[in-house]
């Protein structure tokens, strides 16, 4: 059996911790990157609240993407949270319709 680098399993501990003193943040689709170790969130049908609420928590910035994209018959734009929490990098996206994304930016 084959073992997950030090890296993998720092950003699955971290995980675990921040779901365990977290529990009523928005719920999130998980992944590690397995390259970077890079923890993924990414908060489905949620708004900027969601995100807002990850920043307080984990700090960092929030982003919105220059590009547009279509997601079941409507154009949206994805907001990207970037942090470093308990050393691991965290990135945790939002997708917005683009209507309420130009409401964030403005």
């Amino acid at each position: 059996m084959k073992t997950q680098p030090i890296s993998q399993l720092s950003a699955a501990t971290a995980l675990v911790q921040l779901l365990q003193e977290h529990p009523r943040l928005a719920a999130a689709e998980w992944s590690i990157n397995s390259v970077t170790a890079e923890l993924r969130g990414f908060v489905y049908g949620a708004g900027m609240k969601a995100l807002s609420q990850y920043a307080d928590v984990l700090g960092g910035s929030v982003q919105a993407a220059q590009n547009t994209y279509e997601d079941q018959g409507r154009q949206v734009r994805a907001h990207r949270l970037s942090s470093v929490w308990r050393d691991v990098r965290v990135v945790v996206t939002v997708a917005l319709p683009v209507a309420e994304s130009a409401q964030v930016a403005a």
